[in-house]
């Protein structure tokens, strides 16, 4: 299954929904997350890709851009970038979402409450586990 494709996106929706553990630490969260995928040949990625999801439940989830004003986190990278943190191939310090996608610089933060995305240390730790365990 080709990552970023709408395939991909409804597993990483099915995996975010069944595992208690990002459930339980979630709780609480309650915001609207979007990832805008910039494209990136290199990555194999030939046009842009948004999607995203309401969490902790992960419904509702879209895939496709929504209006920046409907959802309270954005962040947006190129394709290669991206994957390296959701696969965790990147070695970034993971005990912050924070940290791991905002490397240098190279996904950029769009909208949102950092501190909010930032107190949720074992949410996003359990976030990137979860999803780079969808192949």
């Amino acid at each position: 299954m080709k990552m970023f494709s709408e395939e991909w996106f409804n597993a990483v929706v099915d995996a975010l929904k069944a595992d208690d553990e990002f459930q339980r630490k979630a709780e609480g969260f309650d915001s609207g997350l979007q990832f805008k995928v910039l494209k990136d040949p290199k990555a194999g990625v030939d046009k842009d890709v948004a999607f995203g999801m309401w969490l902790p439940s992960a419904e509702p989830n879209w895939y496709g851009p929504r209006p920046d004003e409907d959802v309270d986190i954005i962040l947006e990278g190129k394709a290669g970038k991206f994957k390296e943190v959701l696969t965790a191939k990147k070695n970034v310090i993971t005990d912050s979402f924070l940290t791991a996608v905002t490397m240098a610089g190279e996904i950029i933060w769009k909208k949102g409450s950092m501190s909010k995305l930032s107190s949720n240390v074992g949410t996003w730790r359990r976030f990137l586990e979860v999803v780079s365990s969808v192949s």
